[in-house]
């Protein structure tokens, strides 16, 4: 009984770090954009007629490592019904070599962009004025384009979940 009690506690802890990267016999090609205002702009402008999750993030953040999971399953679970993902990175120049690893690990396969620090204000004023460029943050989009739900901090797959099902087919 208490080997069993072991396992399942074991079990628990490897299965419930949520900041562990991902592992797949599969190696996953990544590749990284870079994105300044304009072209977020268009993003959201091709991504018109499916729902849009745009998230900001960084290599370096733990909340950020500790939600990267959650966004993996979302777009696994809800690509194919009309979600368009794409992650965002604010790396600055030393740390955003490390992206690509960084999205391997995870096994992250939805669109990736990098968009140095500095460059940020431009597009936070176009998301929303009062989001003052704290990460992680994500944004939500209907298929028309209008902002409908977003989330400073660290989100679950349950709460993105909530917001995207009705949006989707």
């Amino acid at each position: 009984m208490a080997l069993a009690g072991g396992l399942i506690s074991l079990a628990c802890v490897i299965g419930c770090s949520r900041s562990k990267p991902l592992e797949s016999a599969e190696p996953i090609s990544v590749s990284v954009a870079e994105i300044d205002a304009p072209g977020f702009e268009q993003l959201r402008a091709r991504n018109r007629g499916r729902a849009l999750l745009i998230n900001f993030w960084a290599t370096w953040c733990e909340p950020c490592r500790e939600e990267f999971p959650e966004l993996v399953r979302v777009d696994r679970a809800y690509r194919d019904r009309g979600l368009f993902l794409a992650a965002i990175s604010v790396d600055g120049p030393r740390s955003a070599q490390a992206i690509p690893t960084f999205l391997r690990s995870y096994h992250a396969g939805f669109a990736a962009y990098h968009q140095e620090p500095g460059s940020l204000g431009a597009v936070a004023d176009s998301i929303n004025p009062f989001w003052d460029g704290g990460i992680p943050a994500s944004f939500l989009y209907d298929q028309q384009g209008k902002l409908v739900a977003s989330w400073e901090g660290t989100t679950t797959f349950e709460e993105f979940e909530r917001r995207i099902k009705p949006l989707l087919k």
